[in-house]
């Protein structure tokens, strides 16, 4: 059996045998379902704990930071190193981060993230006692790096827990529950903050803590079925530092193999990359186009921006759960497809709209079209990746979506100024729109039973995983 490291493609069929003996094709697929799995039920709970504290701490960390100066360019300066500090670790360990969760048991890595969040939030209280601002961006900073090893390890386990058909339904909860993190998270540090009273918000981070504690006793309890663990494909001698880190790189050069030398994932790369680019200016200038194009003052703005947000994340909420127990048996490609465009065409008008609950209205439409697009995302990615790649691949598509994200915030508030807050607004909608149908033409209309097949030879130490896209030997 060949052990290199490499990408090659193959034309393969094998037939899987999915968690608890199940095959393709058995079982409804819907919320319930994926919840009768011990395993996903365990991960799901340890997954939507650990995110509502995520949503808990960015915001206890805002309010604080905020409160350090009552000079507002003193003050934005601050809020805006945290913004940068909570964002980099995104941008510069998303794909490295993948290695390691490709190498390590991802129930593990899951664990121990929690862990390490936990001790530094509880870090964050003697910082925040002494006003010592620069320790609170490191410790925010180091929050977030160890922060990029959750998400794809979570992504990377999900078609270990459940049965293939079940896929795009496990992922559609996912993102329900990241969306009802969303609300959950401010809420509950909004309720510490009041009843703990002024002076006393360092309370917020020990129920953050605890948070990452709860998602951690949930994740170690979660059962693997027996003979679906990764196997590596040579032990790496910790104690030389050269091999060790030509190991990673040659596993990082794999994994960006699969992303990059794979058309499905360089269309899927590309439309993200396009998508991002032109709407991150949009999450900029919400507040200037609300300013500028209704006339609201300060207060009225963030009560009104709430909306928005609600009403937004609910549509979101609505359309994930539809997909997850209706809609399940849909091509991912479509999910990306139709939500880009249809999420683009409404996008593009905002600008012009002079009503401002139409706008509200337009935002319900906007979520519910968001949300099968990160759903198709991440089955596809599931469909095409050899499990033992999601890890890299998986940061790989979040460091270029943060990165055109980035550039295109940077952007905002240039063209903001030159064209117009609607003229931005109506770009945003257009790259979007043109992103799905980019999608449409260039993503192939692959179904679940595509999955790649893993084949575990542990008299070799090594695993080959297949199907008729890829073959990856040796990792």
């Amino acid at each position: 059996m060949d052990t290199r490291d490499g990408v090659v493609t193959k034309e393969e069929k094998v037939v899987e045998s999915e968690p608890g003996g199940k095959t393709a094709g058995s079982g409804k697929a819907n919320f319930l379902s994926v919840l009768r799995h011990g395993g996903f039920r365990n991960l799901w709970l340890g997954q939507i704990i650990s995110q509502i504290g995520d949503y808990f701490a960015f915001l206890a960390l805002m309010v604080v930071v905020s409160g350090f100066s009552t000079d507002p360019g003193d003050t934005t300066r601050d809020v805006s190193g945290m913004m940068i500090a909570i964002t980099l670790p995104r941008l510069f360990f998303g794909v490295i981060a993948g290695v390691f969760v490709d190498r390590w048991d991802r129930r593990r890595t899951m664990l121990v993230s929690d862990l390490v969040r936990m001790v530094l939030t509880l870090s964050m209280i003697p910082a925040v006692l002494t006003h010592n601002l620069l320790l609170i961006y490191v410790l925010a900073f180091v929050l977030s790096a160890v922060g990029t090893l959750f998400n794809p390890a979570k992504g990377a386990l999900i078609p270990k827990l459940v049965p293939q058909e079940q896929l795009t339904s496990a992922n559609a909860l996912s993102q329900t529950s990241m969306m009802l993190a969303t609300f959950i998270g401010p809420a509950l540090a909004g309720a510490t903050f009041a009843a703990a009273g002024e002076g006393n918000q360092w309370v917020a981070f020990i129920v953050d803590a605890a948070s990452f504690m709860i998602s951690a006793f949930a994740i170690w309890r979660i059962s693997v079925p027996s003979g679906s663990e990764l196997v590596a494909s040579r032990e790496v001698d910790t104690r030389d530092l050269g091999s060790a880190l030509r190991r990673v790189w040659d596993e990082l050069v794999v994994g960006l193999k699969a992303l990059l030398l794979n058309r499905t994932m360089v269309a899927l790369a590309g439309v993200v990359g396009v998508t991002w680019l032109g709407i991150g200016a949009i999450n900029v200038l919400w507040v200037v186009f609300l300013k500028v194009g209704f006339g609201f003052g300060q207060t009225e703005i963030a009560w009104r921006l709430s909306i928005i947000d609600i009403v937004f994340s609910a549509g979101m909420v609505l359309a994930s759960v539809a997909v997850g127990n209706f809609l399940s048996h849909i091509t991912p490609k479509w999910f990306v497809a139709v939500g880009l465009l249809v999420a683009g065409l409404a996008i593009a008008p905002l600008g012009y709209i002079p009503d401002y609950w139409v706008v509200v209205a337009s935002m319900l439409l906007i979520g519910a079209f968001v949300a099968p697009i990160n759903t198709g995302t991440t089955t596809l990615m599931q469909i095409v990746v050899p499990n033992n790649q999601l890890g890299r691949v998986g940061g790989g598509i979040a460091t270029i979506a943060d990165a055109a994200s980035l550039i295109s915030m940077g952007l905002a508030g240039v063209f903001g100024t030159l064209v117009g807050v609607p003229v931005v607004f109506l770009i945003g909608g257009i790259m979007c729109a043109l992103g799905g149908i980019a999608a449409w033409v260039l993503l192939p209309p692959l179904t679940l039973k595509d999955k790649p097949v893993e084949v575990v030879d542990k008299g070799a130490g090594a695993q080959v995983e297949s199907s008729g896209l890829l073959t990856v030997p040796g990792e």
